[in-house]
């Protein structure tokens, strides 16, 4: 998994490295302490061999922040290791008090409708791709 981060003028930005040929996460920040916002874009697959360093890698990314949004639109696999490890990063942000939200793709949103009925992941529809977007 390649883990990149990206810089802009108002952004906080952290390096994390994990190895893993068929993930790759990218991080951006916005704000600082209290009102820093995160976004995490995912891509590739998230699977058994990689599941426990997504769910790192996400937790290492939202650091101490107030919200967090987890972009897995270009997420074209996810197997239920990487559900596990949504369970594990919302236990982990709720007892941090972080609002966060799951951006999913067709793949992740199929997980989760037929894995999580009762919407224990906050998934976010209706939402175009986050990767690429500029802060505001």
């Amino acid at each position: 998994m390649t883990v990149t981060s990206i810089r802009s003028r108002s952004a906080d930005c952290r390096r994390f490295s994990v190895a893993s040929t068929a993930l790759t996460v990218v991080c951006r920040t916005q704000g600082r302490g209290a009102d820093k916002e995160v976004t995490v874009s995912v891509s590739g697959e998230v699977d058994a061999a990689n599941a426990k360093h997504f769910a790192h890698a996400v937790r290492e990314a939202a650091g101490v922040s107030a919200s967090v949004v987890l972009d897995l639109t270009d997420v074209n696999f996810m197997a239920f290791d990487g559900l596990s490890a949504l369970y594990a990063l919302s236990a982990h942000l709720s007892r941090e008090d972080v609002t966060w939200c799951v951006v999913g793709s067709k793949a992740v949103s199929r997980v989760l409708e037929l894995c999580d009925p009762e919407g224990l992941i906050p998934l976010a529809t209706g939402i175009p791709t986050l990767r690429g977007a500029e802060p505001a």
